[in-house]
């Protein structure tokens, strides 16, 4: 009898917990979504705010106008690439590039990514970077990322004219860069939860938190990933904060460039006849205007069906296509395409809001040349027309 009340008591002790916990998640769950509800709101009700007032602004303060929307047009890609790579990491699917990154000009790109924010709070920044070049094995664009949330932070979370530094180094195989700032800092007992979404860090260490809660723990992840390591040092609160990413140094064979050199501009190229297919028309004709004022021949279709018939009568050079379009999708408007042997030089360029790698195999299967990710900027599509227009 004894036995059977002791086991009672621990199944109930057992369903208590997974009640505990599942009362827990929840409150993440909706704590989450709150937030996120919030962080989107924020970059929108400026955005809506800068349109408003756009028709009453002469055209001297109109760049100041331009530079607050871009602003929070980047704000709301970081939180959608957040949100997506987020969900990848723990679905086990984030997929990185292994090329050779310098980190000098890394470093100088997630500088530069953040400057304005550094620059509105007017904080000092101190890059200390060796001579020689410091090369790392990964993928770029997920460590600019890492960079830049770093970086943001410390700007972010440090007191208006605070201290900012970067520091890069070696040791036993491995390179690394110290991220230091003069700002909050963080309670020791804190330091272990750091990482961790929505921990007790998070009042504590976010009291004016304007991010969903899942920067640091991508840091983490991506940086893990690469096989290396974060960490974070900090003497207390006021004290300031010290995080410490390491990453595997590559090897350089003999005579191979350091890729520590900036990449050339965007090409140019001769102007083109293009038609844009996007389900979207308002996105579609704005995406048209920008072709058109860098001097090309556009016209626009809003379904598979009007592209193809566009394309055989109208015959032009490049199509940007959407990948998913009411009815019939653009993977199949590219297979039907690529059956007229008639068309063999036409250029069909994928725009799509998926950057996972399976979507982009499968477009180039379906025929497609490029596979760019939206938004593209103009600056891209103008460098992708230059290289797909020149080899064909």
């Amino acid at each position: 009898m004894g036995k059977s009340i002791e086991k009672a008591k621990t199944l109930k002790s057992t369903q208590l917990q997974a009640e505990e916990g599942a009362f827990d998640e929840n409150d993440r769950r909706e704590e989450f979504l709150a937030t996120l509800g919030h962080e989107m709101r924020n970059p929108l009700s400026a955005l809506s705010h800068a349109l408003e007032v756009w028709p009453n602004w002469d055209p001297q303060q109109m760049e100041q106008l331009r530079a607050i929307m871009q602003r929070q047009v980047r704000q709301l890609l970081r939180l959608s690439d957040d949100l997506v790579d987020a969900a990848r990491i723990s679905q086990g699917k984030l997929q990185l590039r292994n090329e050779q990154v310098g980190l000098r000009q890394l470093i100088e790109d997630a500088c530069e990514e953040v400057k304005p924010l550094i620059e509105r709070r007017g904080h000092t920044l101190t890059v200390h970077i060796p001579d020689e070049p410091i090369v790392v094995s990964g993928d770029q664009s997920r460590l600019l990322q890492v960079f830049a949330n770093l970086i943001q932070n410390a700007a972010k979370f440090t007191e208006p004219k605070g201290t900012l530094s970067i520091s890069v180094g070696t040791r036993a195989g491995m390179a690394f860069v110290k991220f230091r700032d003069n700002g909050r800092g963080i309670e020791e007992h804190l330091l272990p939860f750091i990482f961790e979404p929505y921990s007790q860090v998070k009042d504590a260490f976010y009291p004016l938190n304007d991010g969903i809660g899942i920067g640091l723990r991508l840091v983490k992840s991506v940086v893990e990933l690469h096989g290396g390591s974060v960490s974070v040092d900090s003497d207390g609160q006021d004290c300031g904060c010290e995080f410490t990413v390491q990453l595997p140094l590559a090897t350089l064979t003999p005579g191979e460039a350091t890729p520590d050199v900036p990449a050339a501009g965007a090409g140019t190229t001769a102007s083109q006849r293009i038609l844009v297919v996007d389900d979207c028309e308002s996105a579609a004709e704005l995406l048209a205007r920008m072709l058109r004022h860098c001097g090309h021949e556009v016209v626009v279709a809003v379904d598979g069906v009007t592209a193809i018939r566009c394309v055989l009568e109208e015959r032009p050079q490049v199509v940007l296509l959407d990948i998913v379009l009411d009815g019939m999708s653009g993977l199949t408007v590219a297979e039907r395409l690529r059956e007229h042997k008639e068309l063999k030089g036409l250029v069909l360029i994928a725009l799509s809001g998926n950057s996972d790698p399976d979507s982009r195999r499968r477009a180039l299967e379906a025929g497609f040349d490029k596979y760019l990710v939206k938004p593209t900027s103009i600056a891209e599509l103008v460098e992708t027309l230059a290289e797909l227009t020149t080899a064909k």
